[in-house]
């Protein structure tokens, strides 16, 4: 079995199998984001690591659709990539920021790469992301 299946097999079985915390009003991945940032720093990682990034941007940006067409044209959208952004660049994007925000390594990967993409892609006139910026 190579590295990849794996990888892919792990973040399979952890987002699937693990029973969410009864506090939480609805079932979050049990795997932190310093995990998660750990599989993506490895190249074995990195295509389980772009799926999960855009299933999460994809998430947010169907929210905000649906959102709209259920008649709230003011619902925030929680972060605006570029279309032309590549899977790789979103990828450096979430590495870095959460190298830069150790404070949130212990949470939940889907808040802390929804974190990543918010500070990193913020939606604003400009469409070049937050890291490009500086």
């Amino acid at each position: 079995m190579s590295r990849f299946s794996v990888v892919s097999s792990a973040l399979l079985l952890a987002s699937g199998l693990f029973a969410a915390d009864a506090a939480m009003a609805q079932r979050v991945s049990p795997m932190t984001a310093g995990n998660f940032g750990r599989i993506c720093t490895r190249p074995a990682g990195a295509s389980v690591c772009d799926a999960y990034i855009s299933g999460l941007a994809d998430a947010g940006t169907l929210s905000k659709i649906n959102d709209r067409n259920q008649g709230d044209p003011n619902a925030p959208a929680g972060f605006c990539i570029p279309a032309t952004e590549t899977s790789a660049a979103m990828r450096n994007n979430v590495i870095t920021w959460l190298k830069a925000h150790k404070d949130v390594l212990q949470k939940p990967v889907g808040e802390g790469v929804f974190m990543a993409l918010h500070d990193s892609y913020p939606c604003a006139a400009s469409s070049k992301p937050a890291e490009q910026k500086k």
